[in-house]
């Protein structure tokens, strides 16, 4: 642990005290003041705007030009923070709606993180009396929130996509709502709706009474992002909550509760041959995301086997890189929650031992059979990475078991923050979330270059308020000829792509100065030149995340790591042989240390060295940037080339099978 950040006076004194000397966070506050500035403007917009309805991340429309000065003006001001007392008018009498409820288990998940991080960060700083107050509100408003998500579905371990509150508090004016049409879960004959299976349909209220009567409803088919995104927040707010004796710990019960059921669901094996056409093949599957209409989601599939939908047999070697991981992370925080026995085993005795996922996942880079599409050039799907990035995190900030993560730590530094050969890689992406979850995981040590990079990343970010405007950095014939003046006057941009539906790709990420703005950053395309658009006040949910991480997370040197206060002891590996050294990333000799200080944890940059992948694969999951459509399906180039990658599944598949006749594989 780093002590530089104290004199050494102090750190004396304090050893001879018997008093643990604290590291410095990540970003200390006050070391880029300008940046605090706009991040705690950001941060009343997003509390007194887009989390309003229910404390979780919305996107908010304004009415009109009188309704945009109106808020413009509240967060140019300081002196207070009521909204009615300084516009004269609610927030809900000045929005048209309220939108994106359809990916709100995946973006508000991350802005979720926010919420506990600040928290925690200002409850170790000693944050005054009336701001730790309001703090601890919010935790408790979002986890309230977040319990909804698997009431409104029926229970069972059954996780809605999105929630809509329908009716404004006592005293409010009506609140702005979707006038969304809902669909049964079944038609007169008991036969699931929509048919087929659509990536997000709105139901009503399904909890039998459990909540008021027409106070909520939902939007189905929870996706893997959606659900990785979940136990991300359930992870923020657990830690947040355990064991603080200003929070009711029957909030905690109730959330390890629902950590259970998730659990249960995911572990039940299902056959996947009575299910629609989409889904191919036959025999018993786990890993399943499953709906209230008694079908799995579209989205569906953690289990390595299945590669979209497309599922192997066990003895034909294949497996799909991403459910892995994706797997490994929310099983982990699944089990770090519930603390279940059941899925301890199911996780570190069949998954990784007996199963042999962690030989697979140390196999990774040298092993033919394995499937990896998380970045595939200028088609990388955003969405796959991000996704990643939060796995790799739960599963690395739960884990203490060095056996374990010296295989995460390695895909973390050569698999996803530098993968060798790809420019897309997470390194080059220039998003704060990433960095922050990089931070957090590595075991590399804080790099002062890293942090500099973030922090400047964010202060870019046009924040407090952060509107849709529209950017265009390269008109039609700037876009034809391949290299384009940016909006700053100053910046060249070079195409990597010709332009298709205007989603022509730079060679490098964008500063986020001139980026096309997003209501949720880390999932769009950092390279595409134009975008934005629409009367919108985006809730920057991933840049409060990034931000509050590094604030709470400790700078760390090398050898040292990130570990949970409530990190669970846990069985044996079953049936794990350690694999020989290599030195690529992670601990060369399989140690990992943990900090001694529960209460603040850090991270850096590694050299890397990885594969080349498997181009063309679609994970789907979310809205067009400026659109407000409700459990849209999230291939859209707007997030990162997915409408042409699912266009180029038929003939990866036709690729794969070929590939498995050659290496012996057979397809049922």
């Amino acid at each position: 642990m780093r002590l530089t950040a104290l004199p050494l006076w102090l750190v004396v004194l304090l050893s001879l005290l018997g008093i643990p000397a604290r590291a410095q966070p990540i970003l200390p506050e006050g070391k880029y003041p300008g940046l605090d500035q706009k991040m705690a403007r950001q941060g009343r917009q997003f509390y007194r705007l887009n989390a309003l309805p229910f404390g979780l991340s919305l996107n908010y429309h304004p009415k009109d030009a009188q309704a945009v000065q109106a808020i413009t003006a509240f967060l140019a001001q300081d002196e207070s923070d009521d909204f009615q007392e300084v516009t004269g008018k609610h927030p809900y009498e000045l929005a048209l709606a309220y939108g994106e409820h359809g990916d709100l288990g995946f973006f508000g998940g991350i802005a979720v993180a926010a919420t506990a991080f600040e928290y925690r960060a200002r409850k170790r700083d000693g944050a005054p009396s009336a701001v730790l107050d309001e703090c601890r509100a919010r935790v408790v408003r979002a986890a309230q929130s977040w319990h909804l998500f698997k009431v409104v579905t029926g229970g069972g371990g059954l996780v809605a996509r999105g929630i809509q509150k329908l009716k404004s508090e006592a005293g409010e004016p009506p609140m702005p709502v979707d006038p969304a049409m809902t669909v049964p879960l079944f038609d007169e004959s008991g036969q699931p709706l929509p048919a087929p299976k659509d990536n997000g349909t709105w139901r009503d209220d399904n909890s039998g009474g459990v909540l008021p009567e027409g106070e909520w409803n939902w939007v189905d088919s929870c996706s893997k992002d959606q659900l990785v995104g979940q136990v991300f927040a359930m992870v923020a707010l657990y830690d947040a909550m355990k064991e603080d004796p200003d929070i009711d710990q029957g909030l905690v019960a109730q959330m390890e509760q629902d950590a259970l059921l998730i659990g249960k669901m995911l572990m039940e094996k299902r056959e996947v041959s009575n299910w629609p056409e989409q889904i191919a093949g036959k025999g018993l599957y786990d890993l399943i995301i499953m709906d209230a209409d008694g079908r799995p989601t579209y989205h569906h599939d953690l289990n390595p086997l299945s590669l979209e939908k497309f599922y192997f047999k066990p003895e034909e070697g294949g497996y799909n890189v991403f459910n892995l991981f994706m797997s490994v992370g929310v099983l982990k925080a699944l089990h770090h929650v519930s603390g279940d026995p059941e899925l301890e085993a199911f996780l570190y005795q069949d998954f990784l031992g007996e199963r042999g996922y962690l030989d697979k996942a140390a196999d990774w880079p040298d092993d033919p059979k394995a499937i990896d599409y998380i970045y595939a050039g200028t088609m990388t799907n955003f969405d796959n990475p991000d996704m990643t990035g939060v796995a790799l995190f739960l599963a690395l900030y739960l884990e203490k078991d060095p056996k374990v993560t010296k295989v995460l730590r390695r895909f973390l530094e050569i698999g996803w923050w530098q993968r060798e050969k790809e420019n897309h890689t997470a390194r080059n992406c220039k998003q704060p979330l990433w960095y922050a979850l990089y931070l957090a995981a590595t075991d590399q040590g804080t790099d002062p270059l890293l942090v500099e990079e973030l922090a400047n990343l964010l202060a870019a970010f046009p924040l407090g308020p952060y509107w849709n405007d529209a950017v265009v950095n390269c008109d039609s014939q700037e876009l034809a000829a391949g290299k384009c003046l940016a909006v700053d006057g100053k910046t060249v941009l070079v195409l990597s792509t010709k332009p298709k539906d205007g989603d022509a790709m730079a060679a490098e990420a964008l500063d986020p100065s001139i980026r096309p703005p997003s209501d949720f950053n880390a999932r769009s395309n950092p390279f595409e030149v134009n975008g934005g658009g629409g009367l919108r006040l985006n809730p920057g949910g991933d840049l409060q995340a990034a931000y509050w991480m590094v604030r709470y997370f400790d700078a760390l040197e090398s050898g040292e790591t990130h570990v949970s206060p409530f990190t669970r002891d846990h069985m044996p590996v079953g049936g794990w042989t350690e694999p020989p050294v290599d030195g690529t990333g992670g601990d060369a000799a399989g140690d990992d240390t943990a900090t001694a200080d529960a209460a603040g944890d850090g991270g850096a940059q590694a050299d890397a060295a990885g594969p080349s992948d498997l181009p063309g694969l679609d994970s789907g999951g979310s809205a067009q940037p400026g659109v407000v459509k409700p459990g849209s399906n999230g291939c859209s180039a707007g997030r990162g080339g997915g409408n042409a990658v699912v266009g180029l599944i038929a003939l990866a598949m036709l690729l794969l099978r070929a590939g498995m006749g050659r290496m012996g594989w057979r397809r049922q």
